[in-house]
């Protein structure tokens, strides 16, 4: 299973949320940040770890370079994870209608 982490509110609720539920303990779980290695980036896997392994779950971290629709549609592909987590709409709905949002994206691109 992957977790798209960007930071925000809703990637550290889904990492809160697996570490305290039952029905996450015993997998794997990859938490993945899409962008530049920056000390916030960084800091927030290692909370994410942190977390996930405190609850007893084996827990990765990546970051990976480019835009996160096609890394993260290519990380799940490649990796054959069978689960991908992540926030939706975090922004306002103005600036998703205009600028778009990651979750639509791969909304779109796993429906062709």
């Amino acid at each position: 299973m992957a977790v798209a982490h960007d930071g925000g509110v809703s990637a550290v609720k889904a990492v809160d949320h697996i570490a305290r539920s039952p029905l996450f303990q015993g997998l794997d779980i990859h938490v993945v940040t899409v962008g530049s290695a920056t000390s916030e980036a960084l800091k927030g896997l290692a909370h994410a770890k942190a977390s996930l392994q405190a609850a007893g779950i084996m827990a990765e971290t990546t970051i990976l370079p480019g835009q996160p629709e096609a890394a993260l549609g290519k990380l799940v592909d490649e990796a054959q994870f069978g689960m991908l987590v992540m926030g939706a709409y975090g922004h306002s709905r103005i600036r998703s209608l205009i600028i778009g949002s990651t979750t639509t994206a791969m909304n779109c691109s796993t429906a062709s």
